[in-house]
């Protein structure tokens, strides 16, 4: 389930910020700076008022698809995700270090205004036309069930930040390799997400392939123990020559003398 939802993600990455596409014919306002997962959401790129978007999958839910056998096998769950794409505004702000009673600057979200709102809204409008008409993502979600918009987060004081965060509840496919291979296969030599994907694949397929050495190990066809210089198992017995072949008696030939009686 995990794996489908990362493809999920891979694929929102590869749509809002593709590989290749100079910054200012991206998609949306936010351009390239488009952050997958990070709690630090701030890079120190912006200016006065730049939008940005960060997005992340923030819950995961399933049932098993047998109620009678549970989760087993890969259609072990009917699972959903929630991917939250947060549209922010932020500019370089001057805050005070209470400790040393110094001030600094830093990146951070701005303090919401009309104009703001409107920025606001048409990322998040452009971000769901984007999502909406890329083949990637709509291969990889197979249905999207719901949007819960979370507007404007206070501050202490109660003045609103210009934040608007959407989450859409996902279906993903049921099959997370097979939804990697699709982002593996469907984007570009030299893509960074390509490459995440690519190597989450080779970890699940080296996984694979020790299940499938520790089953035969059980059923005693193979050994389990390192193998050592000679070519035999680490503290295994060592095995056993072939037996020699069977030993043939030389042929014995008699030549009888005609002028010898017969024996």
């Amino acid at each position: 389930m995990s794996l489908a939802t990362m493809a999920v993600r891979l694929a929102v990455k590869a749509a809002l910020a593709p590989f290749g596409v100079d910054a200012g014919a991206l998609p949306t306002m936010a351009g390239d700076r488009i952050f997958d997962s990070r709690l630090d959401l701030l890079d120190g790129r912006g200016g006065e008022r730049t939008p940005l978007i960060v997005f992340a999958v923030e819950a995961i839910d399933g049932l098993a698809f047998s109620e009678q056998n549970g989760a087993r096998g890969e259609r072990g769950f009917n699972g959903s995700c929630r991917i939250v794409i947060s549209a922010q505004v932020t500019s370089r702000q001057v805050f005070l270090d209470t400790d040393t009673n110094t001030e600094f600057e830093a990146e951070a979200a701005d303090l919401l205004d009309h104009e703001l709102a409107d920025i606001l809204d048409i990322v998040q409008d452009q971000a769901w036309a984007v999502l909406q008409q890329d083949p990637l993502f709509g291969r990889v979600a197979k249905r999207v069930t719901k949007l819960d918009a979370e507007p404007y987060p206070s501050t202490e004081t109660g003045e609103k930040l210009a934040v608007l965060a959407n989450s859409y509840f996902v279906e993903p496919l049921a099959d997370g390799v097979k939804a990697l291979e699709i982002v593996r296969d469907g984007l570009p030599q030299g893509s960074p997400v390509r490459a995440r994907a690519a190597g989450a694949i080779a970890q699940i397929e080296q996984t694979a392939a020790r299940l499938a050495a520790a089953r035969l190990a059980r059923s005693g066809l193979v050994a389990t123990a390192p193998f050592s210089a000679s070519g035999t198992a680490q503290g295994a017995a060592p095995p056993v020559p072939p037996p020699p072949p069977a030993a043939t008696e030389p042929a014995i030939t008699v030549t009888l003398d005609p002028k010898d009686p017969a024996p």
